[in-house]
């Protein structure tokens, strides 16, 4: 992958009570060693959400992505107006 794409990998060891951080659109695999529980968090910036929006032309989709902008939206806007 390195001489056709320029991508390097890495590797790394997590050990009890690390936390790694993977970018957004990053490929990665992960191999455990040993029993695990994987916590996972996905984000989603505002930005990205209108544009994903703006050129999806599938329907259910674009519902996901209104009802996350209108909530995101109505947060913003109650935390202006000093409630939440």
């Amino acid at each position: 992958l390195r001489e056709e794409c320029g991508v390097s990998g890495w590797t790394l060891l997590q050990f009890l009570g690390d936390a790694v951080l993977v970018p957004a659109g990053a490929p990665h695999q992960v191999q455990s060693l040993t029993g695990t529980i994987s916590v996972e968090q996905r984000f989603l910036s505002p930005e990205n959400a209108a544009r994903l929006r703006d050129h999806s032309a599938h329907p259910q989709l674009r519902a996901q992505l209104d009802g996350m902008i209108f909530s995101a939206v109505r947060e913003a806007v109650g935390i202006l107006r000093g409630g939440k």
